[in-house]
């Protein structure tokens, strides 16, 4: 099993691009978080994924990633709060790539981490491919 990225999943009843734009701004080069998706699904919502993603690729760590992911919403402009609101889902995933020759692997997430999601009202998934 390794590691592969972690993923900021959001879901909205309002349209969530100005959110995505402020915290993966396309024009910026070696931004640390990548805009996956910004899409709207009959039933669902508005749907954004980022993605932590630094000058080298994914990062080596969930801790690291997540850190990113967690410092991109830290800093939203005072405007942009409403739309972070107004998400109704807001999960990070974890995503992990299975193989056969499956061993121990442990990955922490400290408690300044963990901490820092709860007050920003963050659930934790995990996805193994």
């Amino acid at each position: 099993m390794s590691y592969i990225n972690t993923d900021l999943l959001l879901t909205a009843p309002v349209d969530l691009t100005l959110l995505a734009q402020a915290m993966a701004p396309e024009h910026e080069d070696n931004c640390p978080v990548s805009c996956l998706q910004d899409s709207y699904f009959e039933g669902v919502g508005h749907r954004v994924v980022l993605e932590g993603f630094g000058p080298q690729g994914s990062y080596d760590t969930p801790e690291e990633s997540i850190n990113v992911l967690l410092d991109a919403v830290e800093q939203l402009p005072q405007a942009l709060k409403p739309l972070w609101q107004a998400c109704t889902q807001k999960t990070m995933d974890i995503g992990f790539r299975s193989d056969e020759l499956s061993h121990s692997l442990t990955y922490p997430l400290c408690f300044g981490t963990l901490a820092r999601m709860h007050i920003l009202g963050i659930d934790l998934a995990i996805t193994v491919y």
